[in-house]
């Protein structure tokens, strides 16, 4: 049986050609001017949930970028708050060795004073250190409250909360991005002081050599609290003595000097002029420890050295026990700038991983997704060319008709 074609199935044949041709030279315009395989889901729905995922990981590790931008920033302000911290106490350090000579005078004193205010003021500011945000660095998770508030009995007392703030800087690795002052600053080891008792009339004790006392200290206090934590400083009538433990057990021992002093393990005692040498026994207890704000320690320093009725051997003790405070204060911010240090190397290191990682996953997706540049112009010549003959065809048709053959 034969087929019939009429005029009109040339005619509608012809043109859906046309229109489809048409239809793929935008197609591979599309893919050339915008660079990608396809814009939907129908036209590749594996790309498309490929691209999907890899779109979200890409972001995600751009999100970790910055938030290890942010991160480096905040701990660089850190680093540079604690090294300025640090040299503003060395300083401090070294006005207290002056205050420390017998030969000053009040005028003398009232300058050393007045320097060490101005350090105490510089240190305040420090530690209230704020980021671009406005934020307090040092506070803890209490970012909007100040570090250190100055009372009005002007001491100094610490608001941080004692936690840190975290910020994920890769899918696994959060880093610590802060400190808090509540363990910097508040937390801070005094000098280690001693009290006597006993047959003490007319005697001056006093710590000469902390690195000494400190060995004694350790060995021998009992920080559980059930010890008595004393020392018995026992002195003949010809003026030998021994140095014992909480235990009764000797430690040191030797003769007193010509000055009426004892000098042992860390420990001087000087017994003033016309008092009996011996026979006593000096009960020496070895104070609790302390910790404060080395602000609140500054303006004690301040006060003594401006107070004229402290003598000159009293107040030579005081700046020999602020100079120990000071360089425990240096060494806890030098350790802590060590830590936000190490800190910035790990996130350094997560950046380097991160834009990696992200790189990688760009290249996988653009394997995927994004078409070859010379494929696609590639497919735009040939789709024109399609579009062309498709045209010059129906163009021919057009002018023809089946009545032409009868």
């Amino acid at each position: 049986m034969a087929m019939r074609i009429s005029t009109t199935m040339m005619y509608n044949r012809n043109l859906k050609y046309i229109q489809g041709s048409n239809s793929k030279l935008d197609e591979s315009t599309t893919r050339y001017n915008t660079g990608m395989k396809f814009q939907t889901a129908a036209e590749d729905p594996s790309g498309m949930a490929a691209k999907i995922k890899y779109d979200a990981s890409i972001a995600s590790y751009k999100q970790y970028s910055t938030n290890a931008g942010l991160a480096a920033d905040t701990m660089s302000e850190e680093e540079t708050a604690l090294e300025s911290m640090w040299t503003a106490l060395s300083s401090a350090n070294t006005r207290l060795i002056q205050a420390v000579d017998s030969t000053n005078d009040m005028t003398s004193r009232d300058a050393i004073a007045e320097d060490l205010q101005q350090i105490r003021d510089q240190l305040y500011d420090l530690m209230n250190t704020q980021n671009a945000e406005g934020e307090y660095i040092f506070s803890g998770a209490q970012s909007s409250v100040t570090t250190m508030q100055k009372t009005s009995d002007g001491h100094y007392r610490c608001q941080a909360d004692g936690q840190a703030r975290l910020v994920q800087v890769s899918p696994s690795v959060k880093v610590q991005v802060s400190d808090s002052g509540l363990n910097i600053f508040q937390n801070c080891d005094l000098a280690r002081t001693i009290g006597i008792t006993g047959d003490s009339d007319g005697v001056y004790a006093m710590v000469n050599d902390y690195g000494d006392y400190d060995a004694v200290f350790e060995q021998y206090y009992d920080y559980t609290g059930a010890g008595t934590n004393q020392l018995a400083l026992e002195i003949t009538a010809d003026k030998k003595f021994t140095l014992k433990d909480p235990d009764g057990n000797v430690i040191d021992q030797g003769e007193v000097a010509t000055d009426n002093t004892i000098t042992c393990k860390g420990l001087n005692f000087t017994i003033a002029d016309g008092e009996t040498v011996g026979p006593r026994t000096i009960t020496v207890t070895m104070n609790k420890p302390e910790k404060d704000n080395i602000l609140n320690q500054l303006t004690s320093y301040v006060e003594s050295l401006r107070d004229g009725s402290i003598a000159t051997e009293e107040l030579s003790d005081l700046m020999a026990q602020a100079q120990v405070s000071v360089q425990n204060a240096m060494d806890q911010y030098d350790m802590y700038r060590g830590r936000v240090g190490a800190r910035e190397v790990e996130v350094q290191n997560v950046i380097s991983s991160d834009d990696a990682l992200k790189t990688i996953k760009t290249t996988s997706e653009a394997t995927i997704t994004q078409v070859d540049a010379f494929e696609a112009a590639s497919d735009i010549v040939k789709d024109q060319q399609a579009l062309n003959t498709a045209r010059s065809v129906y163009s021919k048709i057009n002018g023809t008709s089946l009545f032409d053959y009868i």
